[in-house]
């Protein structure tokens, strides 16, 4: 018997009414997997797309199930003309409408009863908890971690707002938007402090929010878009193509290397027709016959895979795709179990700062002498990565306001910062050293560098001394021989007492949040933190 899509259909065994309805077939492949908020009994709930999108509609009454599908079907019916058409960038002013409605719902929910100033309290920093959270700066790729944390505290909050309006928005939109709401939820907790201490004046803050505007709907996607021809290689080369100047070339080096595998596994196969089922039986792949690791798929080459898809449904691209197939996808990681910190011991720093002071210039490669001389004491002494080391030059080291300093200009980051040299490194020579070495590269040799290598030749400096470190002592495996300098640093410079926003901007590290980043400390500041620092014993 076919079946009846045009109005509710009723369980035979529950007695329930059911919201059902096919899936178009032209958006079938892009969207099976994914979920759509669809509102039922005054909530909004989310319902997976699968060849059917079916819900209970939560009553056994015919006039209520009819009452409720419709709604249902309107919201169905603006999702699928959204995935049509592409995702829209919404304005900032529409980011911070939408925001209201959180706002507005905390006031009325909490407008007799308060609770109290501690609750609120509470609440707040539960908030600024999932802004401020981040991955290790140290690790590559954008602040997905995040990402992560206000999607687990505010995504529903978006999607219910979001189905309510029938919007489909883009990635950055989205961004914005849960920043908006995290906002809206601080306003509304600090209006509620003051009614929790007998304040009941009308919150000043409630007048911020503009009125909602619709957003116009985008051109549609003519039905040709994006072409037979668009296979995972051509969509790889394009957004490489793009992105030259706007990312780091070792961002690029990454992408593509994950992109390998994928253009391996799919071929020439049309990448509109990819769908998350595919996506995840690669990230198997990855794992089950490549050898990676579910947290290196999972932080590497999902994120590689998932921005390329993503600038492929942007304006930038010229939308070659509605949908992004990485979306929830993911492999189940095994818990990690630390074997011990990643700093080094007192043993382990005796031990490699003593290695690295008997170093006895080799002279058939001196640059590489010099680095294993000099670039664990630098590192030591200020956090630096070993690879931002290994690219100083005699330039960089300069005295600015009376203070020698050494300016990392090619960070992980790609944000360059300027750090005070201990009077330990003084002592020791360093400066000789770099007067010795002239204005060019300290540790390396530019004329032994083949122009066709995809490494730089301060990463590739930095690996070899990683190598060094382990043939010539007996580091732990479990502690990394160059990062393990970082780690080892920020707890140093914690006991000396140094502020944490100095032992940020020393090491290279975020601010932590947008107030810090305001707080740009000062040459001296720098300095008198240094000097804070405890020497290392003479080796």
């Amino acid at each position: 018997m076919a079946l009846i899509m045009a109005r509710p259909f009723k369980d035979p065994k529950s007695g329930m009414w059911l919201f059902r309805q096919r899936t178009p077939r032209d958006l079938l492949v892009s969207l099976r997997g994914s979920t759509v908020t669809l509102p039922i009994s005054e909530q909004q709930v989310a319902v997976k797309v699968g060849d059917l999108v079916q819900a209970s509609l939560r009553t056994k009454d015919n006039a209520i199930a009819k009452a409720r599908y419709v709604a249902a079907d309107a919201t169905l019916k603006a999702f699928w003309v959204s995935h049509r058409t592409g995702p829209i960038r919404l304005l900032q002013a529409q980011v911070v409408a939408l925001s209201a409605d959180k706002y507005h719902a905390f006031m009325r929910a909490f407008s007799s009863e308060p609770g109290t100033p501690e609750q609120w309290a509470q609440f707040k920093a539960i908030i600024e908890d999932a802004r401020k959270r981040r991955i290790d700066p140290d690790d590559d790729g954008p602040d997905f971690a995040r990402q992560e944390a206000m999607e687990k505290r505010f995504g529903r909050s978006a999607d219910e707002i979001l189905a309510d309006k029938k919007l489909l928005i883009d990635a950055d939109s989205r961004s914005r938007l849960l920043d908006a709401i995290a906002t809206a939820q601080l306003d509304a907790a600090d209006a509620l402090i003051r009614r929790a201490e007998g304040d009941y004046s009308e919150d000043a803050k409630a007048a911020r929010f503009p009125a909602w505007s619709p957003v116009e709907s985008p051109h549609p996607v003519p039905a040709s878009h994006p072409g037979p021809d668009l296979s995972p290689q051509k969509l790889f080369d394009l957004w490489s193509a793009k992105h030259q100047d706007r990312l780091a070339p070792a961002t690029i080096r990454r992408y593509r290397a994950s992109w390998q595998s994928l253009i391996a596994f799919f071929g020439k196969r049309e990448v509109s027709t990819l769908t998350s089922d595919d996506i995840y039986a690669w990230a198997e792949h990855r794992r089950d016959a490549e050898g990676a690791s579910p947290g290196s798929i999972n932080k590497n080459d999902l994120v590689a895979a998932s921005s390329v898809f993503k600038w492929g449904m942007d304006r930038d691209s010229g939308r070659l795709l509605t949908s992004n197939p990485v979306t929830g996808v993911r492999l189940i990681e095994p818990r990690k179990v630390l074997k011990r910190e990643r700093t080094f011991r007192e043993d382990e720093v005796k031990m490699l700062l003593g290695l690295a002071s008997h170093v006895q210039i080799d002279p058939d490669n001196p640059t590489l002498s010099h680095a294993q001389r000099w670039c664990q004491w630098l590192a030591a002494y200020s956090g630096a990565r070993i690879a931002e080391t290994t690219g100083l030059t005699g330039a960089d080291i300069t005295i600015e306001e009376g203070v020698h300093v050494m300016h990392f200009r090619k960070t992980k980051t790609g944000i360059p910062r300027t750090v005070p040299l201990h009077d330990h490194l003084i002592e020791q020579g360093f400066l000789d050293f770099v007067r010795s070495r002239g204005q060019g590269p300290l540790f390396y040799d530019p004329g032994r560098h083949s122009t066709k290598a995809t490494t730089n030749p301060a990463d590739q400096r930095a690996i070899k001394l990683a190598a060094w470190v382990r043939k010539e002592t007996s580091l732990d495996m479990d502690v990394d021989p160059n990062h393990g300098w970082r780690h080892t640093w920020k707890t140093r410079a914690l006991g000396a007492g140094i502020d944490e926003r100095l032992r940020d901007a020393i090491a290279g590290h975020g601010p932590g949040n947008v107030a810090r980043s305001y707080e740009t400390p000062t040459i001296g500041m720098l300095a008198a933190a240094i000097k804070k620092f405890p020497r290392y014993p003479a080796s």
